[in-house]
């Protein structure tokens, strides 16, 4: 499932509408992929979608464990999009200059 993910982001890079959602579960339903639970797809896809955009802005100094740590702690690029550089500079690993750098390129 995960490459079909991915794949999907990269395919619609500025988000997608219900009616690229409900063909992507479509197509991993066709693929043997269990998605009776289309929530938990949809949030491991925005999951997804927020490491990928924060991969694709390259802000210096915020690398793999970094990115994984702000997406634990935000889960979609909408939640990050709406915070401020305080809630991002409570991850221990984020020092309030790079919490400002990360805010300024993703909005």
């Amino acid at each position: 499932m995960e490459q079909h993910l991915n794949d999907f982001i990269e395919a619609h890079p500025d988000g997608w509408d219900h009616t690229a959602w409900t063909g992507l579960l479509n197509e991993l339903e066709q693929e043997g992929y269990d998605v009776s639970d289309s929530d938990a797809v949809g949030y491991e896809l925005e999951k997804r979608r927020l490491a990928w955009e924060l991969r694709r802005r390259a802000v210096p100094g915020l690398g793999p464990k970094r990115i994984e740590a702000v997406v634990d702690r935000f889960g979609t690029l909408w939640s990050l999009q709406h915070a401020e550089a305080e809630e991002l500079a409570e991850i221990k690993t984020i020092p309030g200059a790079l919490a400002e750098k990360v805010v300024a390129a993703i909005r």
